[in-house]
């Protein structure tokens, strides 16, 4: 029967939003993380002739085909922000990613602003990709500080002066839900998101020095995603249940 099959569409599709919330409460602590929700379309719809034929009398009646996933729709407004006191952490304020590079040139984008050093001085991601801009910091020189306009600047070793030391470069994109998630807080430009476009940082968007991101998702709100899902998990099972039954009942009329 056509209703067995629908309803097991049914239940497909909320064990694949309730794969998204778990997702999205496993990272409710991700620096940088963007909730994900899973987007539905119907199915096909078959035109069932009504009136016991085809003739010009007869009605003809569409009947759906269930349910499918197409995507997990992105959700890229910002998160509150976390004083962390580390001055080599930033928190975007605005629209925008962080671009990396990867030793291959290959180029990342992120919203996770937990940077380090490598061994050379240079300005790194969690991941261990070099942040943009030839941001060199001398070890045995003073603090640190990002100004307004994102040039990133360090006290001399005297503690006289202070020295350019580089640029930070921040992106942001026509389309930024057509990013590809690659895990890692990293994300990868693709042709739905459009090319990279490089904005003035203390114009279009700012960074906040010695802050990090926190993630968006809310919790209340997926909790309840969550009790919707199972509802509906629940009442899609039934259906199968009910189907199987009315099956099982034509198969006896026969004896």
């Amino acid at each position: 029967m056509k209703a067995l099959y629908t309803a097991a569409t049914g239940m497909t599709a909320q064990q694949a939003r309730l794969d998204n919330i778990a997702n999205n409460l496993a990272n409710v602590n991700t620096t940088g993380y963007k909730r994900q929700a899973a987007a539905f379309q119907d199915l096909l719809y078959q035109d069932v002739a009504q009136g016991g034929g085809q003739g010009e009398g007869s009605s003809v009646v569409q009947i759906g085909g269930g349910v499918r996933i197409v995507g997990n729709a992105r959700d890229h407004r910002s998160g509150s922000l976390k004083s962390t006191e580390q001055p080599l952490d930033m928190a975007l304020v605005g629209d925008g990613f962080f671009q990396l590079e990867s030793e291959d040139g290959e180029l990342r984008y992120t919203r996770d602003g937990a940077f380090g050093l490598d061994e050379e001085g240079r300005l790194i991601s969690a991941s261990g990709m070099v942040v943009s801009g030839d941001i060199q910091v001398d070890p045995e020189a003073g603090s640190v500080e990002v100004q307004a306009d994102g040039s990133v600047r360090q006290l001399t070793a005297d503690g006289s002066s202070f020295t350019s030391i580089g640029q930070m470069t921040v992106v942001r994109f026509l389309n930024p839900a057509g990013l590809e998630a690659l895990g890692g807080n990293l994300y990868m430009g693709t042709p739905g998101s459009g090319e990279p476009e490089e904005i003035e940082v203390g114009v279009d968007v700012d960074i906040k020095q010695g802050y990090l991101e926190s993630s968006n998702v809310n919790v209340a709100t997926e909790l309840i995603g969550m009790i919707e899902a199972q509802r509906a998990y629940e009442l899609t099972s039934k259906m199968v249940q009910a189907s199987d039954e009315a099956m099982q009942t034509a198969v006896n009329l026969k004896r």
